[in-house]
């Protein structure tokens, strides 16, 4: 997998200064190879709203959607107490038995909470051919997974 990640100014800097700042090698896209055993798919967050009948509504999210992540396009920006990052990822190679792992957790100051956003998988055929570039595709000739197993955790982190 290819990691591209962009180190971004402040954002309350003055736009002169960002943009000086983005001249400098620091701020400039890096590319990292990693392999990988598994695959983190992040969730939208999912606000629990009510319908006309004030029932609760789980949202859902096709799997194909959380996957753009690995497009080579898509970028999100990934925040620590100092700086912020801006990463995309691209697959490089797909492995003969494929992982996801959803993450419905987050945590902030005050405690841990669950993401209940159902997402929605097909259970045969999975194909990942577009999410790898075109000198990639080339060289996989099988780009499908069909579902071997679930795992669903309950309860706390």
């Amino acid at each position: 997998m290819r990691i591209f990640t962009k180190k971004l100014p402040h954002p309350d800097l003055p736009a002169e200064e960002k943009a000086q700042l983005l001249q400098n090698s620091e701020y400039q896209e890096m590319m990292v190879e990693s392999t990988f055993m598994y695959l983190t798919l992040d969730l939208p967050t999912a606000p629990l709203y009510k319908d006309e009948k004030e029932q609760l509504i789980i949202p859902q999210v096709p799997l194909f959607s959380i996957l753009a992540k690995f497009n080579g396009a898509t970028e999100k920006e990934y925040k620590t107490y100092k700086e912020n990052f801006l990463k995309r990822f691209q697959l490089t190679k797909l492995p003969p038995y494929l992982i996801f792992c959803i993450k419905r957790f987050t945590k902030n100051n005050f405690f841990v909470e669950k993401n209940p956003t159902i997402v929605n998988f097909p259970i045969t055929n999975v194909d990942l051919r577009e999410y790898l570039s075109e000198e990639v595709q080339a060289a996989h000739a099988n780009t499908t997974y069909d579902l071997i197993a679930n795992i669903v955790h309950d309860g706390k982190p």
